[in-house]
């Protein structure tokens, strides 16, 4: 006992080996803004026009390979770890804001399938060795069908955090993706409505965008009241275990 209270005092001091050095995670956004400015400047340079504009035509340039690469990204999205809130934003630019957000959603089932059995058949170890981002989030949260939908449905939530999280638990893959399902198609027209409104920036059109994703995040907020309170509610109705002192008084 008291070999094992050393060793967390001494960790306590020294820290978390895994956590990232500040650093190193300055060196890592560096160099991505230095590549970034060098892509931009050799894009220029040939005379490359990056606008909203030329990706659209760029993708319908493609034909019907556009939405077969753009379904694969997706699909691979849980190993790469791409953002997908990128995604939803550029289905809605490339395909309109029916296709594209519909696409989006059934790329973003097909690749949460992927990742809720990646974590399922490779283990905690792996996924967080996997993860940057909301670890915290999978390590507090009690995953259920309304877990996923909640987070499903929340704009900014990490999908690959929901899709991992979902498999390390012990949900049933039919309930997990049913939820998820219901809760990422909200998102993916939100975000892919807006993301066709960037051809008409300052337009209605965009200004009706962002005020949807306004009201998704408020909504989020009050649906995130209501599962709180509906799961404190519940733990309160659980019977406290009787004290085995008066048992035996």
């Amino acid at each position: 006992m008291k070999a094992d209270a050393d060793r967390k005092l001494q960790e306590s001091k020294l820290g978390d080996p895994k956590r990232v050095d500040p650093k190193k995670r300055f060196i890592q956004f560096a160099l991505l803004i230095l590549v970034g400015g060098v892509l931009s400047y050799w894009t220029l340079r040939r005379g490359v026009n990056l606008t909203p504009e030329s990706f659209r035509d760029y993708i319908f340039s493609l034909d019907v390979m556009g939405p077969v690469i753009f379904l694969s990204l997706f699909i691979v999205r849980p190993l790469l770890l791409i953002p997908s809130i990128m995604l939803f934003i550029a289905g809605g630019l490339a395909f309109g804001p029916f296709w594209g957000p519909l696409y989006a959603s059934i790329g973003a089932v097909l690749g949460g399938s992927l990742g809720f059995w990646i974590a399922r058949k490779m283990g905690h170890d792996f996924v967080m060795s996997r993860l940057k981002l909301g670890k915290g989030v999978i390590q507090k949260t009690r995953f259920n069908s309304y877990v996923v939908f909640f987070l499903s449905f929340l704009p900014v939530m990490p999908v690959t955090v929901i899709n991992y999280g979902a498999g390390l638990s012990r949900m049933s893959f039919k309930s997990y993706i049913l939820a998820h399902a219901l809760g990422i198609t909200p998102r993916a027209f939100a975000y892919g409505y807006f993301g066709n409104s960037l051809l008409e920036i300052g337009s209605p059109r965009f200004n009706a965008a962002i005020l949807i994703l306004i009201i998704m995040g408020l909504l989020t907020i009050y649906l995130r009241k209501i599962f709180f309170s509906t799961t404190t509610n519940e733990k309160e109705s659980i019977p406290a275990p009787a004290d085995k002192k008066s048992e035996l008084s």
